[in-house]
């Protein structure tokens, strides 16, 4: 899948216009419409303004390799779990994995 797919995909589930998606990013709308088109790549700067008038990672747009996690506030968690080290780390892990457990128990 193309960057340019990525942005078109994420921009419909978010029900937004490219014209909504453009002011929302600041990105001008004919060239959010190329992006989308994939007659152009957005630079940098325009594609952090994407994916975070998205509310999605620039990876989300980059790659088929991600996970998607649509709640940011999880997102936000998990990168500082992420760079964790040590105790700590292995604490919360095995925090998440007995809570997923019990949540599976109930509600599976």
């Amino acid at each position: 899948m193309t960057i340019a797919e990525r942005i078109r995909i994420y921009r419909q589930q978010k029900k937004l216009s490219q014209a909504e998606l453009a002011e929302l990013s600041g990105v001008n709308n004919k060239s959010l419409s190329r992006y989308e088109l994939n007659t152009s790549i957005p630079p940098a700067d325009a594609l952090k303004a994407i994916a975070d008038a998205l509310g999605v990672s620039t990876d989300a747009l980059l790659s088929d390799d991600i996970i998607a996690i649509k709640d940011k506030e999880l997102l936000k968690r998990f990168e500082v779990i992420q760079n964790m080290v040590g105790e700590d780390k292995q604490m919360i892990m095995k925090f998440l994995d007995l809570t997923i457990r019990v949540y599976s128990i109930f509600f599976f």
